[in-house]
């Protein structure tokens, strides 16, 4: 299949192609006399296995790593374990700095309601912000 009909396939631009080739995660099969990019079912299939990994948070360096083992000759699955342990450790970190803003903008939301009154008539843009009504109680 050509690049444009391997692209349509898989819901993206040409040049998306292009640029996974230019990064080495997929190679066309052959070319045309013309010179024009031909792709196998083995291709197309690459291309869902890197589309996988990057809906799962893998950036194309974290993903062009695990093809490069896979075509050094050795099963990537240890190399997969290290690197998902490590994005679920990362994700866990992400997930407490969004509950501590959930918790700040929970408080802020609250401060808000409490001096809406007063925000009317201060020159403050807003008095939520404000050091000293954060300071009180």
């Amino acid at each position: 299949m050509t690049i444009g009909q391997l692209a349509r396939a898989a819901g993206i631009n040409p040049r998306t192609l292009r640029y996974y080739e230019h990064m080495g995660l997929l190679t066309p099969s052959a070319r045309t006399e013309a010179g024009y990019r031909l792709y196998t079912e083995r291709d197309a299939e690459r291309l869902a296995f890197i589309r996988r990994a990057q809906s799962l948070g893998l950036s194309l360096a974290e993903i062009a790593d695990i093809i490069s083992v896979r075509e050094g000759g050795a099963p990537p699955c240890r190399h997969v374990r290290t690197l998902a342990e490590t994005k679920v450790q990362e994700i866990d970190e992400r997930v407490r700095e969004l509950e501590k803003l959930r918790s700040e903008m929970v408080r802020l939301a609250q401060l808000a309601h409490e001096v809406e009154s007063e925000c009317a008539g201060s020159s403050s843009i807003c008095l939520a912000f404000e050091p000293a009504v954060s300071a009180s109680p």
